[in-house]
């Protein structure tokens, strides 16, 4: 693979004034001649704005805008990166699309059915309460059925015989609803595409160039639909960083962007190097953790010349005593009260939680991508029914006899129905009534909390509280990472449930990097000192952190 050079133009021109102002890695990946092409696109390094120039580069050359298409994972990317072509190259009419809304549009043109499952869980969860006490006895939850399931239609894995009859009767739910999942689009678009000669000459023909953005995401089946679609001329555009790769369970493998080169030897490769979100202290640490995977590109990953060196940018906090989710508090309070946007970063939801509470005593707004866990249905209906009841009892033994009833414990078939995220919410709220003596004063406190909550959730607010796997994409001035100790990041489990456990390390490492690289201003890591990640020392920072 090659990268390509810079052609030259004659001067005047209105796109010279939008290449100029881009770096030299940006102009080089901006200007490549057609064929395929892959822009290694390390965190904060401008991958949008180059997408944006390639655009603009193609249509300067004189390709018609509804012949070029840009392809993102989910409808928000879509539409950002829709308003932000809007914005800088005016009302042209290229097309920005999902992946799965390009399968969907080739299924229809096909006349293949297209009414898909927007949530496959619930079906997954009926299958599996129909084979409980089968060949395997304890079959895994929904969420792992998921993953077993899309790498049974993606990938071609073959179930194991206790799995292969609860991922048939699934099917058998499917059908009968007439439906198809999300997997379904992208494996029968791709099928079609492949089979139907006629079809796929369709298809190729309405696009001249396919621009594909996260390409580190794609699983299988994806990376076969864009193949086709770009076939024959192969003006494949692909924009990612293999450094991002962190979504295994999804099927993302980082040897798919490291194996671009396979598929197309003589594709350019141009990689972008500087960090321009981040603070110098900041970029150099998460770009020596990073360096430790082996599977991954080498490539050097910078701060501007120009970006100052200031102290204070990247810190750590002990979480070893009792007021640590309120001193976290208060630093997002006054954050806010500055007009700063500042994040608390964690590697599971359940983690947050200390933190949630925390602001709501201070009367924080914040935002938070989950529902708080008083809001659960679930919760909600035993809070009720004790409410309903007058219980004499203690609130705990109230609220554990009334899910009892109801047989919503994991493993039973109701409890099967309840999503994990449920499962967490009714184990919180026992653990939250041991600490009131009656009914009638847990009740009243449960109703205050949830008004309050209710009052300081807005989705507009500074402050935020996030998984690491949904901030990637985003960024804050200030972010707390959250948990950065041993077997937490790295996640233990993950390591020791992975058929591979140095692969699952390498993605937990990339997982940290991305948390790592959110942050605009201040990056703050938050641990217990007498359990500090591994990962601190590969990144080279030895922060003396007092005990709370």
């Amino acid at each position: 693979m090659t990268t390509g050079a810079v052609p030259t133009r004659a001067p005047g021109k209105p796109i010279d004034a939008l290449l100029a102002a881009l770096d030299p890695e940006q102009r080089a990946a901006a200007t490549l001649p057609d064929g395929p092409a892959q822009i290694i696109a390390p965190a904060g390094s401008g991958k949008t704005t180059t997408m944006i120039a390639r655009v603009a580069v193609l249509l300067d050359r004189g390709v018609p805008p509804d012949r070029i298409c840009l392809v993102t994972f989910n409808r928000a990317a879509a539409g950002e990166l829709g308003e932000r072509v809007s914005r800088r190259l005016g009302s042209v009419a290229v097309e920005v699309r999902t992946l799965h809304a390009l399968a969907r549009q080739v299924l229809l043109d096909a006349g293949a059915p297209a009414s898909v499952v927007a949530d496959r869980l619930p079906l997954l969860r009926a299958a599996r309460r129909r084979h409980l006490g089968g060949a395997d006895p304890d079959p895994p939850e929904a969420g792992e059925l998921d993953t077993m399931l899309s790498a049974r239609k993606i990938e071609g894995r073959v179930p194991t015989d206790g799995i292969r009859p609860i991922l048939d009767t699934y099917e058998a739910l499917l059908r009968a609803r007439g439906a198809i999942d999300f997997d379904d689009l992208v494996v029968g678009a791709s099928d079609l595409l492949q089979t139907d000669a006629r079809l796929r000459h369709r298809w190729q023909a309405r696009f001249a160039h396919l621009c594909v953005d996260e390409f580190q995401d794609v699983d299988a089946a994806q990376l076969r639909l864009v193949r086709l679609l770009a076939a024959p001329e192969d003006n494949l555009y692909v924009v990612g960083d293999d450094d991002q790769t962190i979504y295994a369970w999804r099927l993302a493998d980082v040897r798919r962007i490291l194996g671009f080169g396979r598929h197309y030897p003589n594709a350019h490769r141009v990689m972008l190097a500087t960090n321009y979100r981040c603070p110098p202290a900041v970029v150099a640490a998460s770009a020596r953790l990073v360096a430790v995977n082996r599977e991954r590109f080498a490539k050097p990953i910078r701060a501007p010349a120009t970006a100052p060196r200031l102290a204070g940018t990247l810190t750590a906090m002990s979480t070893a005593g009792d007021d640590w989710p309120g001193e976290l508090a208060r630093l997002a309070r006054n954050a806010d009260a500055a007009g700063h946007s500042f994040c608390v970063l964690a590697r599971t939801r359940s983690e947050l939680m200390p933190v949630t509470m925390a602001l709501v005593r201070l009367g924080v707004r914040h935002a938070a991508a989950a529902d708080p866990l008083v809001e659960a249905k679930p919760v909600v209906d035993l809070v009720d029914a004790i409410r309903a009841s007058a219980d004499p009892r203690h609130p705990f033994h109230a609220l554990r006899d009334q899910r009892l009833a109801r047989g919503w414990l994991r493993g039973q078939p109701a409890g099967d129905l309840l999503t994990d995220d449920e499962q967490v919410a009714l184990d919180a709220l026992l653990g939250w009534a041991a600490a009131f003596p009656t009914v009638d004063g847990f009740v009243r406190a449960f109703g205050a909390a949830r008004r309050r909550i209710d009052a300081l959730r807005d989705p507009s607010a500074s402050v935020e509280l996030a998984t690491v796997h949904a901030a990637k994409g985003r960024e804050w001035e200030t972010v707390v990472l959250l948990g950065f100790e041993a077997d937490r990041i790295p996640n233990r489990r993950s390591i020791l449930e992975a058929s591979d456990p140095s692969r699952a390390v390498e993605e937990e490492r990339r997982l940290a990097y991305v948390a790592l690289t959110r942050a605009t201003r201040q990056l703050i890591l938050a641990f217990d000192p007498a359990r500090p990640s591994p990962f601190l020392a590969e990144m080279g920072f030895s922060p003396a952190v007092p005990s709370s």
